[in-house]
């Protein structure tokens, strides 16, 4: 037999903790079950003392992933009937990230306190957004803590999806212009420079545009620390604007008016909206909370206001989808599936099916893009670079066309 120590609550709610003895800890757990306590923690007196064990070798940072494999494991674990408590200590040795393992450690020892999990994941506020809490807390509220854990999962994993989608399709694009800007740079910082030197020797007079290659070749060739710090500072003075009230405002509105790219931007907020909306109702959170919610993480000041206002006409018991529309920020299909999910009472179910539609439609802009952008870009770095070649060259040939006729 085995003694165990444990807290539990009885039927009353009342904390409470002891002593009992078992063959192992699922049976005490059960046996305790049986009497009508609910098990917060419980160890045998050899586990509650003992230290606690090194830390793995682990990464630092928490990414998307790490997140959504917690919330998918957590789902599990709570589904097979296993205490909240010991899927925490499960999950901690499954982690692979040093922040969340110290954040999933700091949970464990505030229920094991006697903490819910939603005052204890409160703390974390860089792990746990607002977001989390309120799916952790109608979790909790409801007795379904891991129907609240599956569907955050869904939700990550739809928004990892968008994520990966935009940046696979910035990525190729992001690579022909590195690679321009360095063979351009080559050319105007040793290309350039070689045949300048060689002009010097002829006695003939360059063409006006070789002078003005040169001349500028020469210019940033000594002035380069200078430019570099010129950039530097004015990309320092719009950064500290855009951190400004107006500025970010201005700089949404620009974002959102880019061509080719701002139709993309405002379809991942609309998806970003819908989804994140969707998954808070459907968990049980009310319409005005998963406004203000939804607001604060959209990431565009503009379309922050209009769902902000959204929550005031709410609050004053008017329709949600008058100030979306008022805005022209939405499109007619998303204001009237909310006008639909409004007079049916299925919002959850509308914004979900808004949200699938504005993945596929994501998805094709993307095609779309890469299309379009990736024979525009190749022309003109091309052209650029075959321009700059024909301009050393010509010099060249113009002189073997004198020499050929004398």
């Amino acid at each position: 037999m085995i003694r165990f120590e444990y807290t539990a609550r009885d039927q009353n709610g009342k904390l409470v903790t002891g002593m009992i003895e078992h063959l192992d800890q699922d049976e005490a757990v059960n046996a305790l079950q049986a009497s009508g306590f609910i098990v917060i923690a419980i160890g045998s007196q050899r586990k509650l003392g003992a230290k606690k064990p090194a830390v793995r070798k682990l990464r630092y940072g928490v990414r998307s992933e790490d997140l959504t494999l917690f919330c998918r494991q957590l789902t599990t674990l709570l589904n097979a009937g296993v205490t909240l408590l010991r899927s925490l200590n499960i999950l901690l040795k499954q982690t692979d990230s040093r922040t969340l393992y110290y954040t999933i450690d700091s949970v464990r020892m505030d229920v094991e306190e006697g903490r819910s999990l939603r005052d204890a994941a409160l703390k974390h506020p860089k792990i746990f957004t607002s977001f989390w809490i309120n799916m952790i807390e109608t979790g909790e509220a409801s007795g379904q803590l891991a129907v609240a854990f599956e569907r955050l999962a869904i939700y990550l994993e739809k928004t990892d999806a968008i994520r990966r989608k935009v940046k696979s399709a910035l990525v190729y694009p992001a690579i022909l212009i590195l690679i321009s800007v360095l063979a351009i740079s080559v050319f105007v910082f040793r290309i350039i420079p070689m045949f300048n030197d060689i002009y010097k020797g002829f006695d003939t007079q360059l063409p006006v545009f070789i002078l003005v290659v040169f001349t500028f070749s020469n210019f940033l060739r000594k002035n380069i620390l200078l430019m570099l710090i010129f950039f530097a500072a004015i990309f320092f003075i719009i950064r500290r604007l855009i951190n400004t009230k107006k500025g970010r405002e201005i700089f949404d509105k620009m974002i959102l008016k880019l061509p080719l790219l701002g139709s993309l931007l405002e379809f991942v907020i609309i998806e970003r909206f819908a989804n994140a909306l969707g998954t808070l109702i459907k968990s049980g959170v009310p319409i005005l909370s998963g406004l203000y919610i939804v607001g604060d993480s959209c990431g565009n000041k503009l379309y922050k206001d209009v769902i902000d206002t959204a929550a005031e006409e709410i609050k004053a018991g008017k329709a949600m989808c008058e100030p979306i529309e008022a805005s022209g920020l939405f499109p007619p299909i998303v204001v009237q599936m909310i006008r639909v999910g409004e007079e049916t009472g299925k919002m959850g179910e509308m914004l979900d099916r808004l949200a699938v539609y504005y993945q596929e439609r994501i998805t094709t802009k993307i095609d779309a893009l890469m299309a379009t952008f990736e024979p525009i870009l190749l022309v003109c770095m091309g052209a650029i670079i075959g321009i700059l070649v024909i301009a050393m060259y010509l010099p060249i040939f113009k002189i073997a066309t004198v020499g050929t006729r004398q």
